[in-house]
């Protein structure tokens, strides 16, 4: 089993178990580390965009390339719904925890 680092930008950052098998985004869950997610996981929003910041990960497959295309994100961000460990991982949520106060609640 890999290790996952989850930084953040305003939170100690968080230490789970994560798995070729299951997404980053499940690992986290289980193990009660927040990342934002407001599709659910379905690769439709790119909320749970990641940084990565080492280790060794799936493919990046046709639904997570196209949603990564269209939030414009950088060639170091995935989508960690899609996203799985294939070795200890470092990684850093792009967006925080929820939108901003004001905003309306909407996929990017």
């Amino acid at each position: 089993m890999a290790r996952a680092r989850l930084s953040y930008a305003d939170r100690a950052d968080v230490v789970f178990e994560a798995s070729p098998v299951v997404s980053l985004l499940v690992a986290a869950q289980r193990a009660g580390a927040p990342l934002r997610h407001d599709c659910g996981g379905k690769a439709l929003c790119g909320t749970c965009r990641v940084r990565v910041d080492s280790g060794s990960f799936s493919p990046i497959l046709g639904r997570e390339r196209a949603r990564l295309d269209a939030v414009g994100a950088g060639s170091e961000e995935r989508l960690a719904c899609q996203a799985r460990a294939g070795s200890d991982v470092e990684i850093t949520a792009i967006l925080p925890l929820s939108p901003a106060r004001g905003a309306a609640a909407r996929p990017e």
